[in-house]
This record gives C-alpha cells, structure tokens and sequence, in this order.
C-alpha cells in the first residue's frame, strides 16, 4: 500500500495505491468521516491531517476504504483520472539527516566514522516532489552530487523516546534526495563555517512519490538502496549497511528537540555519490517504496533575471 498526494486541475488530494487498484483516498476519507462523526480540518497538506490524525496505517487506511466501498458507488472512489504527484508533506516542520551513517560514504569523502549520530537540517523549502526539476543556480560553482536515502516520517509527537519504543513514532517511509552542494560545503566547513546552506539551496531536496505506512513495510533494515544518472547505476546499499539504526536515531534526535508529526528524519547516504551535470536523469529506487525520478536544470543568467 503506497499514499501518494497528488493535484489535478486546481484540485489537491491523496491517492492510495493498492496491488488491486488506485484510489481516491480524499474522496473515500470523506465518505468515512461522514458516517463515523468525524471532523477533520481543511487543508491543502491533507495527507499530513492524516498522519497527525493517526491514520497513516495500512489497518486504518483499509478500514476507510473498505467502508466507504461499501457506502458509495464503488466507481466514486477510484482514481482514473490524470494527476500529478505532489509532495508526500508539504510543511514538516523539520527535515533532519544523517551525516556519515554509511561506513563506505565516510571512507569516500574521507571522513571519520562517527562514534554518535551525526546530524544536520535541510530547509523544508528545499523540497521538490517527484518529477520536479533540480534547479542549480547560475551563480552557483563547483560540484553539485546526489545522495539517495531512505526518510521516515514521523507519525506523532515524542520527546526523549526509548529506543525499544521508537519505532511506535513512525508513521511511513519514503525515498529522499539530499542533494548537496559539494564544493560550497568544504569551502564552509574549511573554514569552520557552518554548512546549512550547502544542503539547504531551493529543490535540494527531492523526496516522494509514495509514503508507505509503516505496518507495510517488514523489515527497513532490509531495504535496497539504488540510485541511477541517465540510467547508470551510481549507488546500490542496503539499509542493512548503516551504522546507526532508526530506533537509534529516533531516540537520539529527540533528546535534543521534540520531535513532531509529519517530521522527516533521512536517514544517510551509502558510497556513490556523483557530481551532477545539466540535463542528468536521476532515479532512486527503495525496496517496496517505488522509484523517485528528477531531472537537473542548470538555470540560466536569463532566467534567474527575469523572475
């Protein structure tokens, strides 16, 4: 089961998609809540109203579709029609990642191991979904590489979580991009600057198509991570592979800040990453989540001067 947002038209709603059909999830919530009593609030980020609403699972999420089949025409609330998709959440209120968690990551940029969880931010500006082009800027120079990760979305509110609870806190995971501006970043950090904006540019962070809640997926300790320019494999891990493992990160993170609904939390890079040229392809495919697809533009003079 994969929850998707998607737009068509001036229309905004989530899809669901199942190994039997897709289907209009707005439509068939509506249905449901109708017959339950329930109020939910408008929206443009309805799929984050469900995740803070607690019904990102595939056991709720079945329970809705299942009533409102039974309740409605049943062709009401398949999704035929053409649509784009959007963001999986549109404003988390935070976008946390893991530096070096991949041994092999580390060893490429020659870096050390860390012996705790290393730990930045991107913007929640930065996002894109999938589709969307990565936009480089004309002024910017110097290299600019993918990381394929896998994200966790966070399903409810936590603070100084117990690892043996952690997982209890996510409500899906999804496939995130942390592209990175390379040579900004080591040019900061060498000169003992911070590097936010390194990571942090507009369309730096690619994520989606899907949330996959978290009752479907068995094991992402055991996730394959592949990620392809133009078609040529640049990075292939598995989950298996990282250092610090997610309830390990959960009860880390939220020691120092509490962590909220619809939070995403990407969990690190493995070896591979590449710069990026104008016109690249980039694919990211995780097990069971599906392939996350973005094309990279390098913007021109012209462009940036006309808006």
């Amino acid at each position: 089961m994969k929850l998707f947002s998607y737009q068509r038209e001036e229309a905004l709603g989530i899809g669901v998609e199942t190994d039997q059909d897709s289907y209009d999830l707005s439509k068939a919530f509506t249905i449901y809540q109708k017959a339950k009593g329930i109020r939910t609030p408008v929206a443009l980020d309805f799929l984050q109203v469900l995740i803070e609403m607690g019904y990102c699972s595939e056991e709720m999420i079945g329970q809705v579709l299942e009533d409102a089949w039974v309740r409605s025409k049943q062709q009401e609330i398949l999704l035929k029609e053409e649509y784009a998709i959007r963001l999986p959440v549109m404003r988390p209120s935070k976008i946390l990642c893991l530096g070096r968690n991949f041994k092999s990551h580390a060893k490429e940029l020659d870096h050390d191991v860390p012996e705790e969880p290393l730990f930045f931010s991107k913007a929640p500006s930065s996002l894109v979904p999938h589709e969307a082009d990565i936009v480089i800027p004309h002024w910017l120079d110097g290299r600019v590489d993918h990381e394929a990760e896998l994200a966790l979305i966070i399903g409810r509110q936590g603070k100084n979580i117990p690892e043996n609870e952690a997982m209890s806190f996510v409500a899906g995971y999804t496939i995130l991009n942390d592209v990175t501006a390379r040579s900004m970043q080591k040019k900061d950090t060498s000169e003992n600057k911070p590097w936010f904006r390194s990571k942090s540019l507009d369309t730096f962070c690619p994520t989606g198509p899907y949330v996959v809640p978290a009752d479907s997926v068995e094991d992402p300790n055991a996730m394959e991570i592949r990620l392809t320019v133009n078609g040529e494999e640049r990075q292939k891990a598995g989950t298996s592979s990282m250092i610090f493992k997610i309830p390990e990160i959960i009860a880390y993170l939220s020691k120092f800040m509490t962590l909220q609904p619809a939070d995403v939390i990407a969990t690190g890079t493995p070896a591979g990453v590449s710069p990026l040229q104008d016109g690249d392809i980039i694919e990211i495919t995780i097990t069971g989540l599906g392939t996350l697809r973005n094309r990279v533009v390098k913007e021109s003079h012209a462009a940036e001067s006309a808006t």
